[in-house]
């Protein structure tokens, strides 16, 4: 059977998951604070959909929120997030465990509150695998040391036999982003996958996530505030600000054309190699109103 290309996966109408007014709160001194605030997009097979916007912005609350994994005290209000047509947000127990690794995989922000502490990296690889598939305990393990030498990880069977704190950052990062894959989902959420590594390694991984997407159609939402990322692997971009999206469209027109004076902004506060300044470029308390207010481009 061939692969399916980027460019195939692309072309098809009907999105893999379908976000609908999601709205997340968190109660406050006084009442409540929206953090996602009637937030509405698709991610389609193969597509590659940045999110990109400072910290606060509710990026990553939107991203758990797909998973059905906000914690109290947050609270989802309202919204829809639609797989195959079936909602996330009603699902639990048994379904809810398929959805999680299977069809929707995570790499989260802080490997340390992701991975268990008591268990090995093997044990934690090889449970995952085998609580979605049918697969002897040794094809499980072989295939967990072959997932940690594809994120680049050195002498895997002893990494196997490792616990998180044994581990460095860097090295954390990656037996992480192992276990997101290791079950190939059909949509991985990538919360700053990269933030940790350096940049040989950082440009290892976006290889390997961008070679799946071409081989299996894999979907990607991948959320950073590095512009610069974003550019070279999203096909499509959202703008968050104070819980709102505030523009979106494809990475090109986005890039030459903003049209939300935010997303300028955002833009032109990137440093540029080489450019000398005297004063590093910020956004103006103007722009910042128009944003929080959810005025879109």
């Amino acid at each position: 059977m061939s692969a399916v290309t980027a460019e195939e996966a692309l072309g098809r109408e009907e999105a893999l998951v379908r976000v609908e007014e999601l709205t997340v709160r968190f109660p406050v001194e006084g009442g409540h604070r929206t953090v996602v605030d009637d937030v509405s997009f698709e991610v389609r097979p193969g597509e590659v959909l940045g999110i990109v916007g400072e910290s606060g912005s509710g990026k990553s609350i939107t991203s758990l929120s797909l998973l059905n994994l906000v914690d109290d005290p947050g609270e989802i209000v309202s919204g829809r997030v639609l797989l195959d047509g079936k909602d996330v947000l009603k699902m639990r127990g048994t379904a809810l465990q398929r959805v999680r690794g299977a069809d929707i995989g995570m790499i989260f922000q802080e490997p340390m509150r992701s991975l268990n502490p008591v268990f090995t990296i093997g044990k934690q690889l090889i449970e995952t695998i085998r609580a979605h598939e049918d697969v002897k305990p040794a094809d499980a393990y072989d295939r967990s040391v072959d997932w940690l030498r594809r994120v680049g990880l050195p002498n895997p069977e002893r990494v196997m036999r490792s616990y998180p704190h044994e581990m460095s950052g860097g090295m954390l990062q990656r037996a992480m982003i192992a276990v997101a894959l290791c079950c190939r989902p059909r949509l991985l959420i990538a919360d700053e996958p990269t933030t940790a590594l350096d940049v040989t390694i950082q440009a290892q991984i976006i290889d390997l996530l961008l070679d799946l997407r071409d081989e299996t159609g894999m979907a990607m939402l991948f959320i950073t505030h590095d512009l610069g990322v974003i550019a070279e692997v999203a096909d499509s971009v959202l703008v968050m600000y104070g819980g709102h999206v505030v523009e979106r469209g494809d990475v090109f027109s986005l890039f030459d054309d903003p049209q939300h004076p935010y997303t300028d902004a955002l833009l032109k506060a990137r440093p540029m190699p080489g450019q000398r300044l005297d004063r590093l470029p910020t956004i103006s308390d103007e722009v910042r109103r128009i944003a929080a207010a959810g005025v879109t481009a």
